[in-house]
């Protein structure tokens, strides 16, 4: 009896290469969410009510993404005291709104420059950027 060798053909997937594709494309998009940076704010200190020109920077604090936590940068000797006691307190925005700086100090930050901070004290809206020193 003879028989006939036979071969067999091995089935090749199409679908793989997409997949890969796909999962690399979406890759940098995690990455970019994952990369960690610090929320800045200014406060100031107006001098004269009429004339923003006078103005004085009270102190640059920020939010960090490795620390979880406000950082204080800097504060102006004369307005120590009062930006600390502004960073222990809640917000209230003008709708009423209030924000913990214990339970949301990221969104404290963020909304710091919309609050009446009140002693003539008004901080900047916040700069993002990527944390490289921690």
């Amino acid at each position: 009896m003879v028989r006939k060798a036979t071969t067999t053909k091995k089935a090749v997937k199409k679908e793989e290469p997409k997949k890969l594709i796909e999962v690399f494309a979406e890759k940098p998009l995690e990455e970019e969410n994952a990369i960690p940076k610090r929320q800045y704010i200014q406060f100031w200190k107006k001098v004269q009510p009429s004339d923003s020109r006078f103005d004085v920077v009270a102190g640059t604090v920020y939010w960090s993404d490795i620390k979880q936590d406000i950082i204080v940068e800097g504060l102006h000797n004369n307005y120590s005291s009062a930006i600390e006691e502004l960073l222990t307190g809640d917000l209230v925005l003008p709708n009423g709104v209030f924000i913990s700086r214990n339970d949301t100090p990221k969104e404290w930050i963020k909304n710091a420059p919309k609050a009446n901070l009140g002693h003539g004290f008004y901080a900047t809206e916040s700069m993002e950027i990527v944390d490289e020193t921690e």
